[in-house]
């Protein structure tokens, strides 16, 4: 905890180094006019980072630490959700922490709060080792080989969670469809090659959870019914309510929630059956868009909102 405490208030990763991001402006001139007439100063964000039970072993401080570095190091100011038992330990390293219970309760008191201050909402796994944009001219590529091969040839940009934040609120905002989305997002793998198949951008594809923007006067918040899953129904959500989303599938986060300890992988369990249960309450609610994924088993899904029946 001693050299957590060191590392945070320096504003270092865990092993002392100071984050580093490629130049805001590399990743602002991949904006078209319109939309960098949008760009959103730093001040209209409420980053929150939603999280649980990582104080409680070295490797889920080591992601605090690393994750915590990159949000002060681009100027955030992120408020810790978590949970109550663990509050003390978030606190100690010195987070600004408060309780937000469960997962679905925890984002929507986060949301409350940036509609309160009128601030857009970031949210933010507590495990993200990078942000990062691939740069590039390419449409998306029919057949996974000249997918990849258009990833290889893309520059790679780490950029900061604060210019990753603006760059998906300005698309949001400089959107020019007639149904304005609300929320912006990330492609949800990290295989580039298959994001690559992808154009550029999607309007009804889902959002993930671990990094996305909802701009203000959205009144969509989470479904508490959902304890996983839960950001398949807001990107439905969103779709109905707005007509449409913003996925930047040329971004990709890099994280490991559906393998480390604590937060949402908490809410599973060994069988699965929690899992099949919330995409049974998915089919239930939206008819005819999810899917059990064939290559994925079935605790896995696939969404496409053109089915809806």
């Amino acid at each position: 905890l001693e050299w957590a405490k060191q590392q945070l208030k320096a504003q270092m990763d865990w092993h002392a180094r100071p984050p580093k991001f490629a130049k805001d402006a590399e990743l602002f001139a991949c904006l078209s006019r319109r939309e960098r007439s949008a760009l959103p100063q730093p001040s209209e964000f409420h980053f929150a980072v939603v999280s649980a039970r990582r104080v409680n072993d070295r490797e889920g401080i080591r992601r605090i630490v690393n994750v915590q570095a990159q949000l002060a190091a681009s100027g955030a100011k992120p408020r810790w959700y978590v949970d109550e038992a663990s509050l003390k330990g978030y606190k100690s390293l010195g987070l600004d922490a408060v309780v937000g219970g469960k997962l679905t309760p925890a984002r929507n008191m986060a949301l409350r709060d940036a509609a309160r201050l009128g601030k857009a909402c970031v949210q933010v796994s507590d495990d993200i080792a990078s942000w990062d944009f691939y740069k590039s001219e390419a449409a998306g590529r029919r057949g996974l080989e000249a997918a990849n091969q258009a990833a290889k040839d893309a520059e790679r940009l780490r950029v900061s969670p604060m210019a990753a934040a603006r760059f998906l609120l300005a698309k949001v905002r400089g959107s020019t469809l007639e149904t304005k989305p609300k929320l912006g997002g990330v492609y949800p793998l990290g295989n580039t090659g298959q994001a690559f198949v992808s154009e550029p951008e999607s309007s009804q594809h889902f959002i993930l959870g671990d990094f996305f923007v909802q701009d203000v006067k959205s009144p969509v918040k989470f479904d508490e019914n959902f304890i996983l899953k839960e950001d398949y129904d807001f990107t439905c959500q969103h779709i109905d309510k707005h007509g449409s989303v913003m996925r930047c599938n040329r971004m990709i986060v890099r994280a490991t929630h559906e393998s480390n300890a604590g937060g949402a992988c908490s809410e599973r369990d060994a069988s699965g059956d929690r899992e099949r249960k919330m995409i049974q309450l998915l089919k239930k609610k939206w008819p005819g868009v999810f899917h059990t994924n064939p290559q994925r088993g079935d605790t896995q899904v696939i969404m496409n909102w053109r089915f809806r029946s």
